[in-house]
């Protein structure tokens, strides 16, 4: 396995621990009584999430198999999750609602970079 292929796999392990993040806050806030719409738009931050990330996934693992177009579709997922860490620090919410997704975001992007950086074999 070479190194780009693991950075497609890390990047596709993270992204769905993210994923799975975001489908919990959703599911919670839907068990509270409030609608999935209101969930998920009210504010968009659990959309951009669930999108970003689920994104991420697809490309990191179609990265990861070595195929085509994994680390470009890595990059849009990434630009959205990053999206969202950008829009809530520059909304003025508390740095400890968006503090996780700025880190996680840096990672991410460091990930998606060594996809276009390193050939694929």
């Amino acid at each position: 396995m070479t190194l780009r292929n693991l950075a497609g796999f890390a990047l596709a392990v993270l992204a769905a621990w993210l994923l799975w993040g975001g489908i919990h806050t959703v599911n919670i806030i839907v068990s509270r009584g409030s609608p999935l719409s209101d969930a998920l738009l009210s504010p968009p931050t659990s959309l951009l999430r669930i999108l970003g990330a689920f994104i991420a996934v697809i490309g990191g693992l179609t990265a990861a198999t070595g195929k085509p177009f994994g680390a470009l579709l890595s990059l849009v997922g990434v630009g959205i999750f990053t999206l969202l860490a950008a829009t809530m620090a520059l909304s003025g919410a508390n740095s400890v609602l968006w503090m996780d997704e700025a880190v996680f975001s840096g990672i991410l992007v460091v990930l998606t970079g060594l996809l276009f950086i390193l050939p694929r074999s």
